[in-house]
């Protein structure tokens, strides 16, 4: 059995925090194109799931992230920690 990526496994906890947390009442077309564009780089990542995403990918992801942020409510500290592990991971692949 292969052993899935570490940042394969972030995105998918995002998709689980953001179904649960967000307000979709408020949704404009803008937030509903975010979703369907991290619902689209997750399965497009899981479909290898031990690689890596690319930067791109990552940065996409990311900015779909922030696009919703209006629309999500949390003090969750987990939330926090995904969006900081999310940034330290597109730092590192920017460095190399």
């Amino acid at each position: 059995m292969a052993k899935i990526n570490e940042i394969v496994t972030l995105f998918a906890n995002f998709i689980n925090y953001l179904n649960v947390s967000y307000y979709e009442y408020h949704f404009t077309q803008n937030h509903q194109q975010a979703r369907l564009n991290l619902d689209a780089l997750l399965c497009e990542v899981s479909k290898t799931p031990e690689q890596s995403p690319t930067l791109e990918q990552c940065i996409s992801f990311y900015n779909n992230v922030r696009s919703l942020k209006n629309v999500t409510e949390t003090n969750d500290p987990d939330y926090h920690n995904y969006n900081r592990l999310l940034r330290r991971y597109i730092a590192a692949l920017s460095t190399d």
